[in-house]
């Protein structure tokens, strides 16, 4: 890795970091160091550029970062922005097996931020995956990429002491939440292939929901089918094409009839006596009226069940009330039932206090008797009361059917009167017009009968059932139990090394057990106490320390398990919380114990060493520990003048302002 800047007359300064190593960037305040993590995160696609206002970092053109990469290399150039503004969304991304730094005349613009953050997210190996947040969530799903990797990959020096906020910019809700949701997938707690199947979830419920709205309106139809027939049957009577003998009641006989009646031959038919005609209609409104009379009775009997679940369920809830404050009481353990034998008669236990269970001295007191027989007596009546629901329900879906049936007697008897009345209408000189206006009703009903066979209902119930298993296979491919445990499998991983890191260096707390806690992103020491945020352990050197010994961790996991990150970690200022005066001074004054600084840094050596070269931590600070493997770490020291931006590039600006 190196970051690289570009002054503005094309003059070039590259940073350059050992591979797979600790590297320690060590020196004086105020010579840019702390702008490497704001460089480093623009250069992964961040819009903003975070680096100080002022003379000098307003000599760069362009800002960029030579990646390596498994199989080849990645340089991005990103160009400062312009005066006055502090984000820009213009990059220049090259590949290459031999890349190196470019000089100032090649940079040009070729991709946008997205499309960068996307095309390294993409060679690293992040695959397509949506993350998805927790169920009732008003946030939506977004695409895990090097968005969430960059902010598990950095710590300023505002962030690594910070009791608030463990990842880069996670004081930022937006950004909190983001990193939550993306942890799963970047700890390998969820399939590769989440992000396709939540996709075809998605469809595949869709399809379940159109497929019940098919089923449902079919279904509908077919109910109302039987109706229409009885009514077709009743007017195809009234014209002489169907016989007087009884109409059936089965579907297939009535479309039989039904067929035959149009075509049935009619040869002048002589109309009915108007004697007949009337006792027919009449015979129709009797058991019109009838079935009205009917329906009226199981409509008022089905309201009051109604009535009467409504109400008991308010006097229910009332003696379950009852019954609540006589547990709170104490008296079930005390009290047995009258028919049953136990540890005291009940007169004895008449003479037991109710509340310690001890005998009374000044005689008997029936209150815990009288208490305890009103609580039997109102749990059974709680029993009666649970065990009428299902009972009335039975007979209100009884009422129901009943309620179905008689709507369509009432349908099949007003269409015959509709018929009887229509051929009424009918010129009385020529009554075979009658009968041909009864054919082409039954013409049309037949036709559009038959596009409402049965076979379609079944059709359609047959690829229901098919959908619903598919959506079941899915949910439990995607089985949120199995994710929480697979989820907390790997933190209880990533709490050993934890723990471990957090005893070597003699953090508080750090005798329990110390663990990354997800729902609040922040760390968690279980003392006998209870469990210890970290925003409640006390001091910036305890705040410093997790936040080394969490993220060490994690990224000690993710080497090991070969997750999708970048493989460096930079942190800035770790040693400020043990003497702040060096790190506002730049100076090696000690305020606590040197040995707490050596054994940070020598914890991050051990680590990085026994990963063997595949992850690279950049440390920024000022201390400079006289230790053999410390001074091997140094690859920058910059100290007597030496800073990112060199002075040459300020005193180019000044001769050509006075020129």
């Amino acid at each position: 890795m190196a970051i690289v800047l570009y002054s503005r007359r094309g003059q070039k300064r590259v940073v350059g970091f050992k591979p797979g190593a600790l590297n320690i960037v060590t020196g004086e305040s105020q010579t840019g160091k702390s702008a490497l993590v704001a460089i480093t995160d623009y250069c992964l696609g961040r819009d903003e550029i975070m680096v100080p206002i002022g003379r000098e970092f307003a000599t760069v053109a362009w800002y960029g970062a030579l990646w390596q990469l498994d199989g080849g290399r990645a340089f991005v150039g990103r160009p400062a922005p312009a005066p006055g503004r502090a984000s820009s969304t213009v990059a220049m991304l090259e590949f290459g097996s031999d890349l190196d730094v470019p000089d100032f005349e090649d940079l040009a613009p070729n991709t946008d931020s997205t499309s960068l953050r996307q095309q390294l997210s993409r060679r690293i190996g992040i695959e397509e995956h949506l993350a998805e947040p927790p169920p009732g969530s008003l946030r939506r799903a977004f695409e895990v990429g090097m968005g969430q990797a960059a902010l598990l990959c950095l710590q300023d020096q505002d962030e690594i002491d910070s009791s608030q906020a463990l990842f880069h910019r996670a004081s930022d809700r937006a950004i909190a939440d983001s990193i939550r949701d993306a942890f799963p997938y970047f700890l390998g707690a969820v399939p590769q292939d989440q992000a396709l199947k939540h996709a075809q979830l998605r469809d595949a419920r869709r399809a379940l929901s159109r497929l019940e709205a098919q089923v449902r309106a079919a279904e509908l139809r077919s109910a109302n089918l039987d109706a229409e027939l009885r009514a077709l049957l009743n007017e195809a009577s009234s014209v002489g094409l169907v016989g007087e003998s009884t109409l059936p009641d089965d579907r297939a006989a009535m479309i039989l009839l039904l067929q035959q009646a149009r075509v049935r031959p009619v040869a002048e038919p002589a109309p009915l006596p108007d004697t007949v005609q009337q006792d027919r209609r009449l015979g129709l409104e009797r058991r019109s009226r009838e079935l009205h009379r009917l329906l009226k009775k199981v409509m008022s009997d089905r309201a009051l069940l109604l009535d009467q679940q409504d109400g008991q369920s308010g006097y229910r809830n009332a003696i379950e009330l009852q019954v609540g404050r006589l547990q709170s009481l104490g008296l079930l353990d005390l009290l047995p039932p009258d028919d049953e034998a136990g540890e005291h008669s009940a007169s004895e236990q008449a003479s037991i206090c109710p509340a310690c269970n001890s005998s009374l001295i000044d005689g008997r007191d029936r209150t815990n008797v009288d208490l305890g027989r009103s609580l039997r007596f109102l749990r059974s009546q709680l029993g009666d009361l649970r065990a009428a629901p299902p009972a009335r329900r039975g007979a209100i879906e009884g009422l129901e059917a009943e309620v179905s049936r008689l709507r369509d007697e009432i349908s099949a008897v007003d269409g015959a009167l509709e018929g009887l009345l229509n051929s009424a209408r009918i010129n009385e000189d020529v009554p075979v017009s009658a009968v041909d206006f009864t054919r082409g009703r039954i013409d049309a009903s037949l036709a559009r009968i038959e596009a409402l066979d049965e076979r379609e209902v079944i059709i359609l119930r047959s690829r229901l059932l098919d959908a619903e298993r598919r959506v079941l296979a899915l949910e439990a491919e995607l089985d949120d139990d199995q994710d929480r445990e697979e989820l907390t499998s790997r933190l209880l991983a990533i709490s050993r090394d934890m723990t471990s890191y957090a005893r070597y260096l003699g953090l508080e707390h750090s005798s329990e057990n110390v663990r990354l806690e997800l729902s609040r992103l922040t760390v968690v020491a279980d003392t006998e106490e209870g469990p210890a945020p970290l925003f409640r352990i006390g001091s910036g050197a305890n705040w410093v320390g997790y936040h080394l010994v969490t993220h060490l961790a994690l990224h000690k996991y993710f080497v090991r398990q070969n997750r999708p990150l970048p493989r460096f970690l930079i942190l800035d200022q770790p040693s400020q919380a043990y003497y702040p005066s060096a790190a506002r001074a730049g100076a090696q004054t000690r305020d606590a114990d040197p040995e707490a600084v050596k054994r940070l840094f020598k914890l991050i050596f051990d680590v990085v060493e026994s990963l063997e070269g595949r992850l690279q931590v950049i440390v920024i600070d000022h201390a400079d520990e006289p230790e053999e493997w410390f001074g091997r770490s140094i690859v920058h020291n910059w100290r007597d003048g030496e800073k990112l931006i060199p002075v040459g590039w300020l005193e180019a600006v000044a001769d050509e302002s006075s020129s």
